[in-house]
C-alpha cells in the first residue's frame, strides 16, 4: 500500500473515530446524580479553552478534548454567553452545549405588594440574585444623583415597586435596583402633582397597604390620616408597631402585645406625631393612588373587622370604643 493510500485509510479512521466518539459524547451522562447541581460562571471575554477548563474542574466535562470536538464540529464554540449557570451533575454535552449558547435562564421572580425590603432581600437572594444583605446595606446615597426624586429618602423602603421582573442568577444589586427603580420612575412620578411630597406620599401609602384591602376604604383613610396628622393627633396606625416589633418584617410576625404600644420609637404612631421614619413596606401602585386621591370625611378613627376584613369607620371616641367591643374585644 503506497503512502497515499496510507494517508487515506488513516484519514478515514479518523473521521470515523470523530463521529463515534461525537455521537457517542454528544449524549454521554457525567459524573455525578441528577441531585446534584454546581454553579459556573463565565465571564465575558473569556476563551474557549478557559471554559472548557472550568467546566472539567466543576464535573460538567470528563473529557475536555471531547467537548472541544464537538463544539468544534457543531460550530457553537464561540457562540457561548457569559452569566452564571445552575447546571446538573448529570448533564450530556449536547444538553450542556445548548444551555450555554442558550445563556442562562431568566428568573421571573414577584415583588408582591406590601412586601418589606428585608423580605424581598431574602427572597432575592435565596434565588442567588443577589447576596443576602445586598438590598438593606446598599448606599441609596449613591443613586441619588440619576434619581433626585430619592433626595429625601433614607432607604429604598417604600421605591421598590411591586411587580413581576425577570432576572438572572448573579445579576447583583445594582443591576436589580436601577431596574425596578426605572420601573417605579415610569409607572409611578407621572402622577404626581408638581408640588406633592413623594416621600410623604409613599410613607402614607405603605400604611394604607398593610392595614387596608379595599381601594375605595384607602382613600376615606388616606383623608382620615391627614385630617388627624392637620389636627396633632397621633396616627395610631398597629401596622407601624408590627414593623419595629419584627425589624422590618411582616411574616410570620407574632401577634401585637400590650408592651409593644409602649416601645420608644420613631415607628411608634402612638408615641409620636406624624409619619413613621420611613414607609413600613414598598406599597402598590394602587395604594399609592390612593394616597394621592384621599377622601374628605367626618371620620376620625378606623378598625377592621378581623372576620370580613372590612373597615369600620367612626366619626367619634365613643362610637370607636363600641365598634372596638364589637369587632375586637368579643
Amino acid at each position: 500500500m503506497n503512502i497515499k493510500k496510507r494517508l487515506l485509510v488513516a484519514s478515514f479512521l479518523f473521521s470515523v473515530l470523530v463521529l463515534g466518539l461525537f455521537f457517542l459524547y454528544s449524549f454521554q451522562i457525567f459524573a455525578g446524580n441528577g441531585e446534584k447541581f454546581v454553579e459556573v460562571e463565565i465571564k465575558q471575554g473569556e476563551t474557549f479553552d478557559l471554559i472548557n477548563k472550568k467546566l472539567k474542574e466543576k464535573g460538567l466535562v470528563r473529557f475536555k478534548t471531547i467537548f472541544k470536538i464537538y463544539n468544534i464540529l457543531t460550530g457553537k464554540s464561540h457562540q457561548i454567553k457569559p452569566g452564571k449557570y445552575v447546571l446538573a451533575l448529570n448533564i450530556s454535552i449536547s444538553e450542556l452545549t445548548t444551555r450555554l449558547v442558550e445563556g442562562p435562564p431568566e428568573i421571573s421572580i414577584i415583588i408582591a405588594p406590601g412586601m418589606t425590603i428585608r423580605e424581598i432581600d431574602e427572597k432575592f437572594s435565596s434565588l442567588g440574585i443577589i447576596s443576602g444583605g445586598d438590598l438593606i446595606n446598599y448606599n441609596i446615597s449613591s443613586l441619588k444623583e440619576n434619581y433626585i426624586w430619592l433626595e429625601d429618602a433614607k432607604s429604598l423602603e417604600g421605591f421598590l415597586l411591586p411587580d413581576t421582573y425577570n432576572f438572572f442568577v448573579g445579576s447583583g444589586a445594582d443591576l436589580v435596583i436601577k431596574k425596578i427603580l426605572n420601573d417605579f420612575e415610569t409607572k409611578v412620578l407621572p402622577f404626581l402633582k408638581s408640588d406633592a411630597n413623594l416621600l410623604e406620599i409613599i410613607n402614607l401609602a405603605s400604611l394604607l397597604e398593610k392595614e387596608i384591602p379595599d381601594y375605595s376604604e384607602r382613600r376615606l383613610v388616606a383623608g382620615l390620616l391627614i385630617k388627624r396628622m392637620s389636627a396633632g393627633m397621633p396616627l395610631q396606625v398597629d401596622a407601624t408597631l408590627i414593623y419595629n416589633k419584627c425589624f422590618g418584617k411582616f411574616l410570620k410576625c407574632p401577634a401585637l402585645e400590650e408592651k409593644d404600644f409602649k416601645i420608644d420609637s420613631l415607628y411608634n404612631t402612638y408615641l409620636y406625631l406624624g409619619l413613621p421614619e420611613t414607609p413600613i413596606c414598598n406599597p402598590s401602585f394602587e395604594a399609592i393612588k390612593a394616597a394621592l386621591n384621599p377622601e374628605k370625611s367626618d371620620y376620625w378613627y378606623y378598625l377592621s373587622d378581623p372576620k370580613t376584613q372590612k373597615t369600620i369607620f367612626s366619626k367619634t371616641l365613643d362610637e370607636h370604643n363600641k365598634n372596638r367591643a364589637i369587632y375586637l374585644l368579643k
